[in-house]
């Protein structure tokens, strides 16, 4: 059919013009890569990973404060159960002492230790560098000082015991005063005696205790992060 002739040339009929339907153009596919770069896919809620060398203090008081607790427990009764076993052997006085301080030493240790396994408990995709493992396991002694002392001073302030402490104490002087032949040892020992020097001497005994609580159990807590190191790698 040619163009701009109304009839056909040979037998007269109109000539009709027909044209073929477009087809749309396709759109081209999105790989499952490209929708994915799109529109991210939906991760699972769940609790995010802490930063490298940051503790979620959230959980982390609550694990230390659970390991404080059993410190203090054990601080009360694993000394006493020491003594008594000192005492079942006939050991001497001060092999029984230096018994009941190393006991009370290795509770603080290992309440250091459970303060890095509860919160590993807690945070199980968290690694728990050493550095870490000595600030938990510091918490947990200072919370297991406070759990042992606080309730030991509302005992003393209330039932009146604060009395038959002090009087302990300076018949343990001057039975050492007594035992010194030096006299300026014996006027020290006097000297000792007053109230003001007895406060003064159980405050540095608290301050000296409290130190104790947080060294070991901070040296816990950097062997319980040692201990459990291949566990955090898996």
């Amino acid at each position: 059919m040619e163009d701009g002739v109304a009839f056909c040339p040979h037998c007269g009929a109109p000539q009709i013009r027909v044209s073929a339907p477009v087809e749309p153009a396709l759109a081209p596919e999105l790989s499952l890569a490209a929708t994915d770069e799109v529109q991210p896919r939906v991760q699972p809620a769940g609790l995010a990973p802490a930063s490298p060398g940051t503790i979620d203090w959230s959980q982390g008081i609550r694990a230390s404060a659970i390991a404080g607790l059993l410190l203090a427990l054990a601080i009360f009764f694993v000394p006493v159960i020491a003594a008594g076993g000192g005492l079942v052997f006939r050991m001497g006085q001060a092999a029984i002492g230096l018994l009941v301080l190393l006991a009370s030493w290795c509770c603080m240790v290992v309440a250091g230790a459970l303060s890095v396994r509860f919160y590993r408990r807690r945070r199980p995709q968290t690694t728990i560098s050493p550095g870490m493992g000595v600030r938990l396991g510091a918490l947990g002694g200072l919370l297991g000082f406070l759990f042992y002392t606080v309730p030991q001073a509302i005992r003393l302030a209330f039932f009146g015991l604060g009395g038959s402490v002090r009087k302990a104490m300076q018949t343990a002087m001057e039975q050492s005063a007594a035992q010194s032949p030096d006299p300026r040892a014996q006027e020290m020992m006097r000297n000792l005696m007053s109230p003001e020097a007895l406060a003064a001497f159980l405050t540095v005994l608290v301050v000296l205790f409290l130190l104790a609580f947080l060294l070991c159990s901070g040296l816990g807590g950097a062997l319980g992060a040692w201990i459990w190191r291949n566990e955090q790698s898996s």
